[in-house]
């Protein structure tokens, strides 16, 4: 596995030019000839995202029957691994931009934690949209003085749109995540059953559905109107209850069995949701 902790040193390794600076760099395939078509893996220091044509498999990248095939637009996160393999040189642009500077402008995105395989696939009104905003961040970056502040302008503007994108294509792809949603309640419901003795997480199950952490939140908050964090707490209290009342077994005990290392943290997670005592809630016949 090759890493890259300069954009100058990457550049060099895929074939593009030499970037102005360290910390951003913008990129029109069409003008560099001799890009690298085989990678079997790198990483590097930086987000990109490259908003692409021509790509031959777009399987890896999660193209599915509800999309076109035609450009999209994907990420990587600094540490996370790329790899390809193509026939031609691919078309579009792309954004190097080192965390720094986004942390610095305060610009942050759920989708920049997303996979390379739950990329964009635009609509050709998108990809118009899309295309022209990475014109102008070009023609910006191209200049001798060029404004840091108006670049990063344009890059917040271009995330805005893929965050408005992105759910056209939850949208789009609804009866595919229907299943998904489906799946995750399936896991949730017969997670207690195995008796794991700890707390149900987001990471679990996006894990279990193959997703990155982020996608599988937005998308199921797309799809039900609550976070899975919700979804998951309404689980837990529904299992607390159900043990209240139908076993003998201590508030502790039904604690621990649900995960909570104290049982303090039950007793206020329980009052927090329901509003009095898992034992106030145990001698309370009406509820």
């Amino acid at each position: 596995m090759i890493h890259f902790n300069n954009i100058k040193d990457y550049n060099a390794y895929i074939g593009y030019g030499i970037p102005k600076k360290d910390i951003i760099d913008v990129v029109k395939y069409d003008e560099w000839k001799n890009l690298r078509l085989s990678c079997n893996g790198l990483t590097s220091d930086f987000y990109m995202i490259a908003f692409k044509r021509n790509m031959t498999d777009l399987s890896w990248y999660g193209n599915t029957k509800y999309d076109t095939a035609s450009a999209f637009l994907y990420f990587t996160k600094p540490n996370q691994t790329h790899k390809w393999h193509v026939d031609k040189p691919w078309e579009g642009y792309h954004i190097l931009i080192s965390p720094i500077i986004l942390q610095e402008y305060n610009i942050d995105f759920s989708f920049f934690q997303y996979n390379i395989s739950e990329a964009l696939f635009m609509t050709n009104d998108e990809q118009i949209q899309i295309e022209n905003l990475y014109i102008q961040i070009l023609e910006e970056y191209k200049k001798d003085n060029y404004d840091m502040d108006l670049l990063l302008a344009y890059c917040n503007l271009i995330f805005t749109y893929i965050s408005k994108f992105y759910k056209r294509q939850f949208d789009t792809r609804q009866p595919l995540y229907n299943k998904l949603v489906l799946e995750f309640k399936k896991l949730l419901n017969t997670y207690y059953s195995n008796e794991p003795k700890e707390m149900p997480t987001v990471h679990y199950f996006s894990e279990k559905l193959n997703l990155s952490s982020n996608y599988f939140g937005d998308l199921i908050k797309f799809n039900t109107g609550k976070t899975p964090s919700e979804v998951i707490q309404e689980k837990i209290i529904s299992e607390a209850k159900k043990q209240l009342k139908s076993s003998n077994i201590t508030v502790a005990e039904i604690g621990y069995n649900l995960g909570f290392e104290y049982p303090t943290y039950f007793t206020r997670f329980f009052k927090k949701h329901i509003g009095i005592t898992p034992t106030a809630y145990r001698e309370n016949k009406t509820n």
